[in-house]
């Protein structure tokens, strides 16, 4: 092939990405897309970041989604800049009172503003369009530098095109729009043009800035030792490099601060809403609706270190064992993975990476590709350890769309001379996992978890490390089902029933939580298989099977921690079969348990359709309830009641309607964490005993479950000693785990 074929080629394919990018109607928002579809409609009519108190935007998105903005994020800030003053004249001021801005980063929906201004929403699409073009070519023009045309092209397809990419054209969301900032930062380094790579990569890592260690070959190259260039001259080119791509981030970073008084567009007081949005309906506000979303620090919250950060808008603390055997399982889970792992979802980079580091596929390795490695290795540990629950993107996510930024690495990992083996080994397997994906992509995009209910995903384990947040249970009834009493009461102190637990139905082997005669369970699709993760409050000793037989009977396989055993039971009869599966895996508190059925069941007559029943399975778990250690945590007032005398005296005359309005000593600390306008109907104070004395507010008000009170801590400014009398100690069970 010459190379004007090969760019004629590539032209159509461009070509073809753009023009489809006018055809995409999408019915409804999923994952992050609402919010940057109204970031980028208000930037394109509004010329700002805000979110109307007079419901404009709302009623902007519900004109062309009825269902609205499900899932969007907002935030409320103050102290941003003004252009108008209250009067509606032009003067730069400071925005005084709170404002409800969107909480996500700024720059991909101001790029693709000037388009939603010209296209509407297609404007969106367009921009993911060029951006996938952008990287299919510069993937192009970087492996023809070492390689000839055809297999340039073959490669920089299998490499970028054939891969879960193309999905991600209908997302409005920076997913393309980041890979082709850092296929672009990426290539202009390799044209030693290291400024403007800086520049490109700086713009990555404020949209995503997990992106920051993609600038490693950028910062590494100039201190790799070289003939004729002293190392303190390499130094000073690193620091220079660096020095602009900080200044890039910065800027970005600084604007929002200037537009929303808060450097962290993901910090702060920042919810997600499902349903009932802020101001579209008389009485919804921010304060009452919605769900916290904020992300102040990097990685999870640890027991025994981070009591002090725990709040309400964070995540409960987990022990540090269980963050650890999280690491390990996720080494393995990021590659292989059935929801997010690396090879069925890109597996030419997968190929590349492997070719490239095992010596049993000669070639020369170029010192680019150990640096693509080093960046790709230092992102892939990051991810693992930082968010270890939610590495791949969330529960919408189809593969791993946070590596859709790694992916321009695997252009300089192919050795010279093996680039058909990559490419055709790319192409076979992408064809092999994705074909479905390709053909229907809004299908998969609308129900995500449904090509991983199939081969040859079955064979790839779950990820148990983000059980919560497998794309699968984007459909309620298949997520954490309980069985039995599995939150107790807490606030009458009454704990769960140690013995009850939760069920999540990885697939369409049966038809979820029924209620029959013989209790609560669920019923095996007839001659079908099935995965079902069952979550455990404690550990557990003994767990019984108890199988009834459907109208036909079943002969019923089960496989649990290695074991595995089959039972025949006949129409309307019972019969049990037992497992000691150990401990299982540790996950927020509780131990996780993969059951795997299989029903033989020869299923006939009228319903057989409709509905083909195999056999009703019942679980019964035996545990081993573990010794807490008992709580510290002091009910020290109720509503109606004054605090106590101690509590009076290091806060006086503040009562505790008045301490949780923000009055007192630690009155804007305290009012930082509970919003005066949430209408509490049940309010009570804690003190938490400890290394350092803190106070915390349970609340149970509106738009919050009830079920799940939380425990935000701050710090009293001295030490309380109580010697009250009357004071009554009450055991609190950890609460607030997802």
């Amino acid at each position: 092939m010459s190379e004007r074929v090969a760019r004629l080629l590539l032209g159509l394919v461009v070509a073809g990405l753009t023009a489809g990018a006018f055809f995409v109607r999408i019915p409804h928002f999923w994952a992050d897309g609402a919010t940057y579809h109204a970031m980028a409609w208000s930037l394109a009519e509004d010329g700002d970041l805000r979110y109307d108190y007079d419901a404009r935007d709302i009623f902007r998105i519900r004109r062309e989604i009825p269902s609205g903005p499900q899932g969007i994020f907002l935030k409320r800030a103050s102290g941003g800049l003004r252009l108008r003053g209250p009067d509606g004249s032009f003067g730069l001021g400071r925005v005084s009172d709170p404002q409800i801005y969107y909480a996500k980063a700024f720059l991909y929906p101001l790029v693709a503003a000037p388009f939603v201004k010209l296209l509407g929403t297609r404007g969106l699409f367009l921009i993911n369009a060029l951006s996938l073009a952008l990287a299919l070519v510069l993937g192009y023009s970087e492996l023809r530098r070492r390689a000839g045309p055809a297999l340039s092209l073959a490669l920089a397809l299998a490499l970028i095109l054939g891969t879960v990419a193309p999905l991600y054209l209908l997302w409005p969301q920076p997913e393309l729009f980041n890979l082709g900032l850092v296929a672009a930062g990426l290539v202009a380094w390799r044209r030693s043009r290291p400024l403007l790579s800086a520049v490109l990569l700086g713009l990555a890592t404020y949209s995503k800035p997990y992106n920051l260690f993609l600038a490693l070959p950028l910062g590494l190259e100039p201190l790799l030792v070289r003939e004729g260039r002293p190392f303190l001259r390499g130094l000073g080119e690193s620091v220079r490099r660096g020095l602009v791509l900080a200044a890039t981030t910065a800027a970005l970073f600084g604007l929002n601060k200037a537009i929303t008084g808060e450097l962290n567009y993901q910090g702060g007081e920042r919810k997600t809403f499902y349903g009932v949005f802020p101001y579209e309906t008389h009485g919804v506000t921010f304060g009452n609706s919605g769900e916290w979303m904020t992300t102040d620090r990097l990685g999870p919250l640890v027991e025994g270190k981070d009591e002090a950060a725990l709040s309400r808008r964070t995540g409960p603390l987990r022990p540090a064992e269980e963050i650890r055997r999280s690491f390990i399982r996720n080494l393995g889970y990021f590659w292989i993975g059935r929801f997010g792992g690396a090879f069925p979802y890109f597996p030419g980079a997968v190929l590349a990476l492997i070719v490239f580091m095992f010596p049993m596929f000669p070639g020369p390795r170029e010192t680019a590709g150990w640096l693509a490695l080093a960046a790709l290795v230092v992102s892939f540990l990051f991810y693992i350890w930082m968010i270890p629950d939610n590495w791949y993107g969330g529960g919408g996510a189809v593969g791993n769309r946070y590596f859709l930024n790694l992916l321009p690495l695997s252009l300089f990992l192919v050795p010279r001379g093996r680039e058909l083996l990559v490419a055709a080994g790319g192409i076979l397997a992408g064809a092999l996992f994705l074909h479905g994906i390709w053909r229907h992509p809004l299908q998969h995009s609308l129900r995500p978890g449904d090509h991983a209910m199939r081969l040859p995903f079955r064979v790839l384990p779950p990820e148990l490390t983000m059980l919560n947040d497998l794309s699968v249970f984007t459909e309620a009834w298949r997520k954490k089902r309980p069985f039995g009493d599995t939150e107790g009461d807490p606030h009458r102190h009454w704990p769960a029933d140690p013995t009850s637990y939760y069920l999540y139905f990885l697939d369409n082997g049966s038809y979820g939580k029924e209620d029959s005669r013989e209790g609560e369970g669920f019923w095996l699709r007839g001659g079908k298989g099935g995965e079902v993760v069952l979550r455990a409050l404690e550990p557990i000793r003994r767990l019984s099977l108890h199988l009834s037989g459907g109208p036909d009977g079943d002969l019923v396989s089960v496989s649990m921690g290695g074991r595995a055993q089959t039972l025949s039971v006949g129409p309307g009869e019972e019969e049990m079969m037992t497992f000691e599966p150990g401990r299982g895996f540790p996950y927020y508190d509780t131990f996780l348990h993969l059951l795997r059925f299989r029903s033989r069941a020869a299923v006939t007559g009228s319903d057989a359709a409709a509905r083909p029943l195999g056999a009703f399975v019942r679980i019964v778990l035996d545990v081993d309830r573990r010794q807490r250690q008992p709580s510290a945590r002091l009910l020290l007032a109720e509503e109606g009641i004054q605090a106590p005398a101690d509590l009076q005296a290091a806060l006086p005359g503040v009562g505790l309607q008045q301490l949780l309005a923000g009055g007192g000593r630690d009155g804007k600390v305290l009012a930082g964490q509970v919003d005066p306008g949430d209408g509490l109907p049940r309010a009570v104070l804690l003190i938490e005993e400890g290394a350092q004395l803190g106070v915390g507010v349970e609340v149970a008000g509106q738009g919050f479950d009830r079920r799940a009170p939380f425990l935000a801590r701050v710090s009293l400014i001295q030490q309380l000693r109580f010697r009250d009398e009357g004071i009554r100690s009450h055991q609190v069970d950890r609460a607030g785990a997802p």
